[in-house]
């Protein structure tokens, strides 16, 4: 009992200090002692103390528990779903990015690493995302890439690649686990690159008959929607879906998206 209280009195005292440290890290090895730390110093499969030479054995070290200044899961939710993303990812590099690389060890990384490639993501920040998917890979945590590989599939699509989008989104076993919304919008947008405007506009639907007030995939599936009717010839309605955007999201990129479909699709009706 004495050694549990003065474990929590030294993580308190780290957490003061976190404003000056960034982040503080709760150890705790095989045998149940715990030690907390305001750096992570490794040094080949060692993991050292901050004072003296006191060293773990990274094999020994069953949890790393990391407590960071200025963010929290509850705050990343709230920053993402209110459209906050830009600053939701500069705070995540800021905090979580020192200690990124440590994703292969036992830590509580993996939910922060998410937050961070979904803001990543829809930030169009490709480089980073492709980096933050390896950290969450090295985690080894299935349920975590499998969201990050529904995200990479996402990736290349934009990129035109289809076949290899096609190939990684079903190398998830249960993509609905991961999102229904997520999995829809993927098949949908598979569908229309494949040139089936129809049966994209069944996910499409499903989306926004079911998942209206999704934060993350109301947007995009809007603008989706939009894209199907172009494709299909229908330059009014994807008129009237681009004017929902400007009016529904305004000031975010999904209203200058309403804004081009609006110009494209006049443009094509004035033709």
């Amino acid at each position: 009992m004495k050694l549990t209280a003065s474990i929590l009195l030294v993580f308190g005292l780290a957490s003061a200090a976190l404003a000056q440290s960034q982040y503080a890290a709760k150890v705790t090895v095989n045998s149940g002692n715990s030690f907390v730390v305001k750096k992570l110093i490794i040094k080949g499969d060692r993991l050292f103390q901050e004072t003296g030479n006191s060293s773990s054995s990274l094999s020994m070290v069953s949890a790393i528990e990391f407590r960071f200044s200025g963010i929290s899961l509850s705050l990343c939710e709230k920053m993402f779903n209110t459209g906050d993303r830009k600053s939701l990812e500069g705070l995540l590099e800021q905090s979580i990015g020192p200690v990124a690389e440590y994703s292969y060890l036992p830590t509580n990384l993996g939910e922060y690493l998410l937050w961070m490639l979904k803001a990543q993501y829809w930030n169009k920040n490709t480089a980073g995302a492709g980096k933050t998917i390896g950290q969450i890979r090295a985690a080894k945590n299935q349920a975590d890439i499998d969201v990050a590989s529904l995200y990479f599939a996402m990736m290349l699509i934009d990129q035109g690649k289809i076949p290899d989008a096609k190939r990684v989104f079903e190398s998830v076993a249960a993509p609905e686990d991961v999102s229904v919304p997520m999995a829809e919008y993927i098949r949908g947008k598979i569908a229309l690159e494949k040139g089936d405007p129809r049966q994209a506009m069944q996910h499409v639907a499903r989306i926004l008959a079911f998942h209206s007030r999704d934060p993350e995939w109301m947007a995009p599936a809007t603008v989706l929607e939009a894209r199907i009717y172009q494709q299909l010839g229908q330059p009014e309605k994807a008129d009237a879906v681009a004017n929902e955007l400007m009016i529904a999201y305004p000031g975010t990129q999904w209203s200058k998206l309403g804004a081009q479909i609006k110009k494209e699709s006049m443009g094509n009706a004035g033709g």
